[in-house]
C-alpha cells in the first residue's frame, strides 16, 4: 500500500522522485534552459547550414557557368607529369581532356528513325559542337558536376558520341534517342579533316558561354592517330584553401616542364571563390565559426553558471544526509535529460522545417534559374544539425558535471552554506565617520545593493559581459560583411554608361565580344578570347574608328553627362614589328630556329595600341616601384617606349625571358587606308599579287621604340587600368604615352568610353544613348566596302547601362539579402536571449534572497529598480566593450574585407548599435517588471514545494 508522503526503501525510485522534486524546484530556470537548447541548435543549424548552402550553391553556379570544376591546366602534359601531379598533396583532382577541332553538319545530315527534327535542319554547313575527349577521372569528377540531366553514358565504342542539348538543337534533333546516327564533319587539327557517322551513347545539358560540346571515345582517338598520355591536357582541382598565385608557383616547382613554352595556367577553385564572395575569404570564415561557437556556448553555460550556487546548496544537503556522488549526478542529470531530450528534439525539428520546408521554398523560384534548377540551393545537412545537437548538449552535460565536482569536492557545511561569492575576506581598515557620507536615495542604494550582487560574482560577471559581447560583436560583423558585400557595390563599380566597338559579324557568330551577356556584373566585361582579327574582320582599315568621331561628339554633349567624371580611352590599331627577342618569350613556338635575336618580325595581324593618361602612368610606375618588377618606365614616359601587357599569357621560363626582351626594337605600321582595302578587296588574288610586288600598297611606318617590359594584369596588386577588348587568346596589347604616340603617323581613335551622368537626368541619357547608337549601327550595316565577305557591314558599337545591370540583378541581390540578412538575424536572436537568460535566470536563483528582503521592507518598485539595475551594469559593460574593443575589430574587419574584395564599402553599424542599446534596454525594463509580478503573485507563499527547505 501507497501512502502519502511515504517514501521507499528504493533507491531507483527514490532518485526519480528526488529528481521530479528537484526539477520542480527550478521550474522556471528548467523552462530557459528548455529554450536555451532550441535556441542553441536552431543557431548553429541556421549559421552554419545557411552558410554551406549559400558556398555551395554559389559554386555550383561557378562551376556551371565556366563549365568545368577544373581550376588549372597543364598544356600537353607528359605521362611522367601526370603521374606528379597526382600525387602531390595539394592537388584535390586531376584528369585529361583533349580538344580535337570543330565538328560541322555532313553533307547530309539524317537522324535515327523515329528522331523528330526541325525543317531547319538541313541546309549549309553550321558549326555542331568542339569534340573533346577526358579521361574518366576527368569526365566524373571535373565535368559532371557542371552539366544536369545526364542521360546515357560515356562514349567507349569507336563510333559512340555524346552530345550536349546545343549540339542536338543545332542538329536539329528534339526527341534524343541513345544508338541514333550523327553524322558530322570534323575538323582535326589544321590540316585534317574526315566524314563521321557516330552513334548517340548519351547527352546532357551544359550551362556555359563556350560552344556546344561533343565527347568521343579513347578509341576514336586511337583511330585518328591522337596519343592522349603525350599530347592530352593535365586538367586538375588544387585545394580550396589554396589561391591561383600560390598554387601555380607551386606546381612550377614541383613539375618538370617539358619545354620553356610549356605553361601552367591557375584559377581560383570556384569553392574558393564561392567563400570569397560571401564571408571575404577563410580566414574570416574560420573567425566567424569560432565567435559563433564561443557565443552559443556562453549561452547555454550562462544558464547552468549563475543558478550553479543554488543547485549545489540543494545538492549539498543530499550530500550530507549520505547521498553518494552516483546518486547525485543520477538526480541532477535526470532532470537535465529530461531537458535536453525535449529541448534537442524541438530545436532538431524547427531547424529541419526551417532549413528543408520555409528557406528553400521561398528562394526555389529564383535560384539557379538559368543554371539548373535549385537543386544546388541545400541549405538543411543532417551532419550539421547532429554536430549542433551534440556541440549544444556536450555543453550542457559538461557544465552539469561541473556541479557535481565542486559539490563533492566542497564539505558538507560550505556546500550547504555556498553563495558563490569571492571568498576574500574584508579589510578592517579605520573608516570615515559615517556621518561624512552623503545618504543615498532610495534609488542609489538599490543601484549600490545590484552592485554588491554583481561585484560579488566577479567571475561569474565578467564571463557573462565576454558572452554577451561576443554574441552582439557576431551581430554586427555579420551586418558588416553583409551591407559592405553587398551585390549592389559590385554594380555601383561600374560607370553609368559602358560604350565600346562590337566585333565583327563573323566574330560575333563565334560568340566573341558577347561573353559579358552571361557574365558576372563584376567581372570585366572588355575580356574575350577573340582577337583582332575576329575584331577587324569587317573593318581592317586604318581610319576605322570603334566609336567614330561624330559618334564620341555626340554622346558627350547629352545633356546631363559629367565630362569631368567621364572617361575616353584612345589608341589605334597596328600592324607590329618586333625583334625576335623582344617577342620570343611570347612566341617562341612560331618562331624559326635559326633567326637571329634582333631579326625583326612582323605579325600577321593587328594588334591593340592604348594611350595611357598621365596618372595611369603614375599608377603603373608606382606599382612597378613597390614590386621590384623588371620594367622600364623612363621610356614609356617620355615617349620613347611602350610597354607590353597581357593576360597572364607567360609560363614561369617565359617571365624569365621577359626580363632579357627589356630594350629591344620595335616600331608600328598602319593597316591600309580604307580607299586600298575597298580596292583590294575588289581584286583578284593574281592582281593582289602583283599590286603587292609593285609596292602599291604601302603602309605607313612609326618610328623606333623600345620595349619597356612585359606586365601580368591578372596579378592581384595590379592597379586598376582600364582596357579595351583583351584575352590570352587575344593578340598583342601596348601600353604608349600620348607623347609616344605622336610618334605614330596616324590619328588616334576612340577604343572605349565611360560616361557618368546626372542620376536624376539619367533616364533621358539612357534614352538619347540608344538613340544615337541605333542609327550609327544602321548607317554602319550600310557600309559593306570594306568587309571580307559581300553584303556584311561594319562593326557597329554597343552599351551596357549600370541600371539595366541593377534590374536584371534585383532578384539576386533580394535572394542574397535574404540569406545573408536570415544569418544575423538569428544570430541578433541569440545574443538578445543571452541577455534575456541573464537576468531571469539570475533572479530565478536568488528567489530566496529576494523574500527576505521583502520580509524587511523592501517593496516591489525598489526590486524592480535592483534588477533593473543589476541588469544595467551588465548592459553598460557589453556596450562600453562593442564601442571600444568591438570598434577595432570592425576595423580588422574592415581591412581584411577590403583586400579580398575590391567593391566591398564599409559603414559604421551606428543603426545598429543604437538598435542594440535600445534592445538590451527594454529587454532589462520588461524582464524587471515581468519578474516582479510573478514575485508578487507568489510571495504569499503558495511557491513550488521541495523536499529540502529552502
Amino acid at each position: 500500500m501507497k501512502r502519502r508522503n511515504y517514501t521507499p526503501n528504493d533507491n531507483q525510485n527514490v532518485i526519480r522522485m528526488l529528481a521530479v522534486s528537484f526539477a520542480g524546484s527550478a521550474k522556471g530556470r528548467n523552462q530557459i534552459l528548455f529554450l536555451t537548447v532550441v535556441l542553441s541548435i536552431i543557431t548553429l543549424t541556421m549559421v552554419f547550414g545557411i552558410s554551406r548552402g549559400k558556398i555551395r550553391s554559389e559554386e555550383l553556379s561557378i562551376i556551371r557557368e565556366n563549365g568545368t570544376a577544373a581550376s588549372g591546366v597543364v598544356e600537353s602534359g607528359t605521362a611522367s607529369q601526370y603521374a606528379a601531379l597526382k600525387s602531390l598533396n595539394y592537388i584535390n583532382q586531376t584528369g585529361r581532356c583533349f580538344t580535337v577541332g570543330v565538328a560541322e553538319t555532313a553533307e547530309k545530315s539524317s537522324g535515327a528513325e523515329g528522331a523528330e527534327k526541325d525543317s531547319g535542319a538541313e541546309g549549309e554547313k553550321v558549326t555542331v559542337c568542339t569534340i573533346r575527349w577526358a579521361d574518366p577521372d576527368a569526365w566524373k569528377d571535373l565535368l559532371c558536376p557542371a552539366y544536369t540531366e545526364i542521360q546515357g553514358s560515356y562514349p567507349e565504342k569507336e563510333s559512340e558520341i555524346m552530345l550536349s542539348e546545343k549540339a542536338l538543337k543545332v542538329l536539329g534533333i528534339t526527341n534524343p534517342q541513345e544508338g541514333m546516327e550523327i553524322p558530322l564533319h570534323v575538323s582535326i587539327g589544321i590540316f585534317q579533316s574526315s566524314e563521321e557517322t557516330f552513334f548517340l551513347s548519351g547527352w546532357f545539358t551544359d550551362y556555359s558561354n563556350e560552344a556546344a560540346l561533343g565527347y568521343i571515345s579513347e578509341e576514336k582517338l586511337d583511330a585518328w592517330g591522337i596519343h592522349p598520355d603525350d599530347e592530352a591536357d593535365l586538367v586538375f582541382r588544387q585545394l580550396d584553401r589554396l589561391g591561383w598565385q600560390e598554387t601555380e608557383e607551386r606546381l612550377y616547382e614541383d613539375l618538370s616542364m617539358k619545354d620553356q613554352s610549356q605553361k601552367i595556367t591557375v584559377t581560383d577553385t570556384a569553392g574558393y571563390q564561392a567563400v570569397a564572395g560571401v564571408t571575404g575569404g577563410y580566414g574570416m570564415a574560420f573567425l566567424g565559426a569560432v565567435v559563433t561557437l564561443c557565443g552559443v556556448f556562453f549561452l547555454c553555460h550562462n544558464v547552468l553558471q549563475i543558478s550553479m550556487a543554488g543547485d549545489i546548496r540543494k545538492l549539498g544537503l543530499l550530500n550530507t544526509i549520505g547521498a553518494t556522488q552516483r546518486q547525485l549526478s543520477k538526480v541532477y542529470y535526470s532532470q537535465i535529460r529530461r531537458i535536453l531530450v525535449s529541448g534537442t528534439a524541438a530545436g532538431a525539428v524547427l531547424s529541419a522545417f526551417l532549413l528543408a520546408g520555409v528557406i528553400p521554398a521561398i528562394l526555389s523560384s529564383q535560384y539557379f534559374g538559368e543554371t539548373g534548377g535549385a537543386e544546388g540551393l541545400r541549405l538543411f545537412e543532417p551532419a550539421i544539425l547532429l554536430l549542433s545537437v551534440l556541440f549544444t548538449d556536450g555543453i550542457l552535460l559538461a557544465a552539469s558535471a561541473g556541479v557535481i565536482v565542486r559539490t563533492v569536492r566542497m564539505s558538507c557545511v560550505e556546500s550547504t552554506g555556498y553563495t558563490g561569492t569571492l571568498g576574500k575576506k574584508r579589510s578592517h581598515k579605520e573608516r570615515k565617520p559615517v556621518f561624512t557620507k552623503r545618504k543615498r536615495t532610495s534609488a542609489g542604494e538599490m543601484r549600490y545593493l545590484a552592485w554588491r550582487n554583481i561585484s560579488g560574482h566577479r567571475k561569474r560577471f565578467l564571463l557573462t559581459v565576454l558572452s554577451l559581447f561576443l554574441g552582439l560583436e557576431a551581430f554586427l560583423g555579420a551586418v558588416v560583411i553583409t551591407a559592405g558585400s553587398d551585390y549592389v557595390y559590385v554594380i555601383q563599380q561600374r560607370p553609368d554608361f559602358l560604350i565600346a566597338g562590337q566585333f565583327s559579324t563573323y566574330g560575333r557568330e563565334q560568340g566573341y565580344g558577347e561573353e559579358y551577356q552571361t557574365r558576372d556584373a563584376g567581372q570585366d566585361p572588355m575580356l574575350t578570347e577573340g582577337d583582332c582579327f575576329d575584331l577587324l574582320y569587317d573593318n581592317d582599315y586604318d581610319e576605322f574608328s570603334p566609336i567614330s568621331p561624330e559618334v564620341r561628339k555626340e554622346l558627350m554633349e547629352i545633356d546631363g553627362v559629367d565630362p569631368d567624371k567621364s572617361y575616353i580611352m584612345e589608341g589605334a590599331y597596328l600592324y607590329t614589328v618586333i625583334s625576335k627577342k623582344g617577342i620570343c618569350p611570347l612566341e617562341q613556338e612560331t618562331l624559326a630556329e635559326d633567326a637571329e635575336d634582333d631579326e625583326m618580325i612582323e605579325g600577321w595581324d593587328p594588334d591593340t595600341i592604348q594611350i595611357l593618361k598621365e596618372d595611369e602612368i603614375e599608377s603603373l610606375k608606382k606599382y612597378v616601384e613597390s614590386n621590384s618588377l623588371p620594367v622600364d618606365m623612363d621610356p614609356l614616359e617620355n615617349g620613347t617606349g611602350v610597354l607590353l601587357l597581357h593576360d597572364h599569357a607567360l609560363s614561369a621560363a617565359q617571365e624569365k625571358l621577359a626580363e632579357e626582351s627589356i630594350g629591344e626594337p620595335v616600331y608600328f605600321k598602319t593597316m591600309l587606308s580604307r580607299e586600298d582595302r575597298i580596292r583590294w578587296n575588289n581584286m583578284t588574288a593574281q592582281e593582289r599579287t602583283e599590286q603587292e610586288e609593285a609596292g602599291n600598297f604601302q603602309m605607313k611606318q612609326s618610328e623606333d621604340f623600345t620595349l619597356c617590359g612585359y606586365l601580368d594584369n591578372r596579378r592581384e596588386d595590379f592597379p586598376q587600368i582600364r582596357q579595351t577588348w583583351h584575352g590570352s587568346e587575344g593578340g598583342l596589347y601596348f601600353l604608349i604615352s600620348e607623347k609616344g604616340f605622336q610618334r605614330i603617323p596616324t590619328e588616334k581613335k576612340t577604343l572605349y568610353m565611360e560616361l557618368n551622368v546626372d542620376h536624376e537626368k539619367e533616364p533621358s541619357v539612357k534614352s538619347s544613348i540608344q538613340k544615337i547608337i541605333s542609327e550609327e549601327n544602321q548607317r554602319r550595316s550600310r557600309m559593306t566596302g570594306t568587309a571580307f565577305d559581300e553584303g556584311t557591314g561594319e562593326a557597329g558599337i554597343f552599351c551596357i547601362s549600370k541600371s539595366d545591370l541593377m534590374t536584371e540583378a534585383a532578384s539576386e541581390i533580394q535572394r542574397n539579402r535574404l540569406i545573408l540578412g536570415s544569418i544575423s538575424a538569428v544570430l541578433l536572436l541569440a545574443g538578445f536571449t543571452n541577455y534575456f537568460n541573464v537576468m531571469v535566470t539570475g533572479v530565478l536563483a536568488r528567489k530566496k534572497e529576494l523574500k527576505i528582503m521583502e520580509s524587511v521592507g523592501m517593496t516591489e518598485k525598489q526590486k524592480r529598480t535592483m534588477i533593473q539595475a543589476e541588469g544595467g551594469y551588465y548592459c553598460l559593460f557589453t556596450v562600453g566593450l562593442l564601442l571600444t574593443v568591438g570598434m577595432g575589430i570592425l576595423l580588422m574587419i574592415r581591412y581584411y574585407m577590403e583586400q579580398k574584395l575590391s567593391y566591398f564599402k564599409f559603414t559604421w553599424p551606428i543603426s545598429w548599435i543604437l538598435f542594440l542599446i535600445a534592445g538590451l534596454t527594454v529587454i532589462n525594463v520588461t524582464t524587471a517588471w515581468i519578474m516582479c509580478k510573478d514575485e508578487g503573485k507568489n510571495s504569499s507563499g503558495k511557491g513550488v514545494r521541495f523536499l529540502m527547505p529552502f
